[in-house]
């Protein structure tokens, strides 16, 4: 087991910044999945290969934890064997991460452990107390780090295994997971390939929001997609809208209660023509609005 404390926000000269936690801090891993079924008229093997793109898209802080929103956007190649087929798949998801705040920040997703064990960050509650991923270790020889998961509490299959490796102000730089009994194979290996790391070791962000804030979009002007980021500074019934020059609602990004933090949207414009629009911001009795520009 791991030695040594780090406080909230800090850590100690023996513990390191293995995940760099920070809104813009991107990850780009080298993506393989590997299924094989054993039995019936031959091998069944189905696999998933290509890359994967992790990043950190907004986040929220409370007194002990930030949540740390993830986009993730996947380009691969779906092949299955029997009956013979392959295509691509691209896809884009979100989930977020917990960070605690206290000792040396112990990270997790709320989420099953078996659907998403073959995952780039499959991190959940589940894993024993030795095993858990924390974003200050202790580091070796290049900096790096490297430790075998145990079984999930409550995980059915005994032959669980993982191994994650990380790099001291990168993340992590290499996940492998192999689960297999006589007739089955599940198997992973997520290399990183490539980072864009814009804070390591502390946030760019102050602790708590100081008011509430509604930010330009950037890029702007943009087609299609534009990103706008806006900070509240206690919980409040919030709306994102866009408008057209004619004050008539064309798109609702956010309509829901929400805590302090700082937060980015991503706006899709697609389907809008070229021109100028507006968004407003209402969070209580705040109420801000700004211009952007659709291109075409």
């Amino acid at each position: 087991m791991l030695i040594g404390v780090a406080r909230a926000g800090a850590q100690t000269d023996s513990l390191v910044d293995v995940f760099p936690l920070a809104v813009g801090n991107q990850w780009t891993y080298r993506y393989f999945t590997i299924f094989v079924q054993n039995g019936g008229p031959g091998i069944l093997t189905i696999t998933d290969s290509g890359s994967a793109v992790y990043s950190i898209v907004g986040m929220v802080r409370t007194a002990d934890s930030t949540r740390w929103m993830f986009r993730v956007r996947r380009d691969l190649i779906h092949h299955r064997s029997i009956p013979d087929s392959t295509y691509p798949v691209r896809d884009t998801s979100n989930f977020q991460l917990i960070e605690r705040l206290e000792a040396q920040h112990h990270l997790y997703r709320n989420e099953d452990a078996n659907p998403i064990r073959l995952d780039v960050l499959p991190f959940t509650r589940e894993f024993t107390d030795t095993t858990r991923i924390y974003r200050y270790r202790n580091v070796g020889l290049g900096d790096t780090t490297t430790f075998k998961s145990a079984i999930p509490r409550g995980f059915p299959n005994p032959l669980f295994r993982s191994t994650f490796t990380y790099k001291k102000s990168v993340g992590q730089i290499r996940f492998r997971y192999n689960d297999g009994v006589l007739d089955y194979t599940y198997a992973a290996e997520h290399i990183l390939i490539s980072t864009v790391i814009t804070s390591a070791g502390k946030s760019e962000e102050p602790t708590y929001p100081a008011g509430f804030r509604l930010s330009q979009n950037y890029p702007n002007p943009f087609n299609p997609t534009t990103e706008i980021r806006y900070q509240t500074s206690e919980v409040s019934r919030v709306t994102l809208d866009v408008f057209d020059m004619l004050g008539r609602k064309v798109a609702t990004l956010v309509d829901e209660v929400q805590g302090s933090g700082f937060k980015i949207v991503e706006f899709n414009a697609s389907e809008l023509a070229g021109g100028v629009y507006f968004y407003r911001l209402t969070a209580g009795s705040f109420v801000e609005t700004r211009k952007l520009m659709v291109i075409r």
